[in-house]
């Protein structure tokens, strides 16, 4: 008959297997308890080892979610693809808020746009997500439709894509 209160080795085992687990990445305390519970520790000695780590300072949401958004809006995202991205990781709404308060303004968004257009023509479509330079075989609206879809999975709005687009794209 098991107890459904976790032993103090399985506690042990979970916090044991912890730091190796976020010294690979910044991770949210909701991806280090996933990751024990995937690992088979019981959930309450999960939640145990994550307050632990939290409580000497290894595990940090606010921190985490400052990080990711401040990358991914480097790498040219809108605002609301960062905070899906930012949730899906399963940090809290208030600390999302908090994250990507600095990245809602709308000269923000454009700017964030642009970079991930230039990024297309720079790197090409595989390393920026988006389409690269225009080629000469693509008609003008096989382009443009190339670059609104690549900046719409970035999340940005239709109206800022298609002024993005109109501009980027010689007529």
């Amino acid at each position: 008959m098991s107890s459904s209160k976790p032993s103090a080795d399985e506690a042990q085992a979970a916090l044991a297997a912890l730091p190796r687990y976020l010294r690979t990445r910044v991770r949210s305390a909701r991806e280090a308890a996933d990751y024990l519970i995937r690992r088979g520790v019981p959930p309450q000695a999960a939640l145990r080892a994550v307050a632990d780590c939290r409580a000497r300072g290894l595990l940090d949401d606010r921190a985490c979610a400052r990080l990711w958004a401040e990358q991914w809006a480097r790498r040219g995202y809108a605002a609301s693809a960062i905070r899906l991205k930012l949730a899906a990781r399963g940090l809290p709404d208030e600390v999302i808020a908090d994250a990507t308060r600095a990245y809602g303004a709308p000269a923000d968004e454009e700017a964030r746009a642009r970079l991930a257009a230039a990024a297309a023509r720079r790197r090409g479509a595989r390393q920026a997500g988006l389409p690269a330079a225009p080629k000469k075989d693509l008609t003008r609206a096989a382009q443009a439709g190339r670059l609104a879809r690549g900046l719409a999975a970035r999340g940005f709005e239709a109206d800022l894509i298609e002024r993005i687009v109109g501009e980027s794209l010689p007529s």
